[in-house]
């Protein structure tokens, strides 16, 4: 695992392979991302699958990923007094922390599994075939 010290107690890791990412994850608590102009946010849905709560900035596609107040919170972006309450009750309630964490995981594997993917895009180039044979 790369790492540099940005400042005191910040440490940046920078680019992690998959088995670095898993262990950061199960070490976490909370997966704080801003999401300033964020399209999807695939990190959110990683560490959801790792079972960890998300604050980010609702923004773009990531509420249809993070469930504001079911598998995390979702600020409005750029307003940090927000941001920061947000991390704030989330560290601060670790019975919500774990409840958010737990719905985080059991609807990341059952809506964004590469099975559910495959059976969702199945059934659409199935109908669109209906409705384009003769």
């Amino acid at each position: 695992m790369r790492e540099s010290w940005a400042g005191e107690g910040v440490l940046i890791l920078g680019q992690q392979d998959s088995d670095a990412l898993a262990a950061l994850y199960a070490a976490a608590d909370l997966m704080v991302w801003p999401a300033v102009n964020e399209a999807y946010g695939m990190a959110l849905l990683e560490a959801q699958a790792a079972g960890l709560p998300v604050v980010a900035g609702r923004t773009g596609g990531v509420p249809d990923v993070v469930r504001d107040g079911v598998t995390g919170l979702l600020p409005p972006v750029g307003d940090a007094e927000a941001f920061a309450a947000a991390i704030r009750a989330l560290l601060d309630d670790p019975g919500r922390r774990r409840r958010f964490g737990e719905a985080a995981r059991r609807i990341a594997e059952a809506e964004h599994d590469l099975r559910n993917a495959v059976a969702v895009l199945d059934g659409v180039v199935r109908r669109a075939a209906r409705k384009g044979s003769p």
